[in-house]
């Protein structure tokens, strides 16, 4: 085994711990001697592992202790529905759930290019999933998927909104989000546009609907790190994140 996996190896016995910090320090200090690239580095910030938190919502990393939630939204055959037509099944085995989501709380991002968070209201109350999928360190970009159950607080999935933007911007430094938003949910194509998302593209018939077995439309909307901070969504942080 050489020098480079063997930080590896370490790295991920030490995540595996939940010592974030650790594994941190251990690549950083390995970088400049085995000269690894910026990426793996940036990865391992603890950042990506804490609980994000403002006004009426915290965001909180998917991990073994949610799996019963997790379940309880994926029986919700309308939740899943909304939030990802064409979701990959999950196990309804707990034991089996709570080990892949272990795995899966412990991974970096390079790893997985996708991150997960339980949208809760102040209370730490479980009412939603905010998830980046196809995460590019490369073009530091990343497609958005939100979805929060019927019974959420009033603006709940706004505010995981919001607070993604402060976070994937300007604490993390990414560039672009982007989301597709099928035809027939206006609804939720008024909601991201009203966050600031513009419409990039229009993709024909591009994917069948698990429900009808019909093609679809698709709608392909976008934010960039410059156009976020708009004078509604101040407000709206104003609103939603102040205690």
């Amino acid at each position: 085994m050489n020098d480079l996996e063997n930080i590896f190896k370490k790295s991920q016995y030490l995540r595996a711990q939940y010592k974030f910090n650790e594994a941190f320090e251990l690549v950083s200090k390995a970088a400049n001697q085995l000269k690894l690239p910026n990426d793996i580095i940036w990865t391992h910030q603890p950042i990506l592992w804490s609980n994000i938190s403002a006004g009426m919502c915290q965001l909180t990393r998917r991990r073994k202790e949610d799996a019963e939630f997790i379940v309880k939204i994926w029986e919700n055959k309308e939740f899943v529905y909304q939030f990802h037509r064409h979701a990959t099944p999950m196990t309804m085995n707990i034991d089996l759930l709570r080990s892949i989501l272990d795995k899966e709380y412990s991974a970096t991002l390079s790893e997985l290019n996708q991150i997960h968070w339980i949208i809760r209201d102040k209370s730490a109350k479980p009412f939603g999933l905010l998830s980046l999928t196809n995460v590019s360190l490369t073009n530091r970009s990343a497609e958005v998927l939100v979805g929060v159950l019927p019974e959420s607080p009033l603006g709940l999935a706004t505010a995981a909104m919001l607070i993604l933007f402060q976070f994937f911007f300007k604490s993390m430094g990414f560039h672009k989000l982007y989301s597709f938003i099928y035809e027939d949910n206006p609804h939720s194509l008024k909601g991201t546009l009203h966050l600031g998302f513009v419409k990039e593209g229009f993709l024909r018939q591009h994917i069948i609907d698990p429900k009808t077995g019909k093609f679809m439309n698709l709608i392909q909307t976008g934010i960039l790190s410059s156009e976020f901070e708009t004078q509604s969504n101040i407000r709206l942080m104003d609103r939603l994140l102040k205690s």
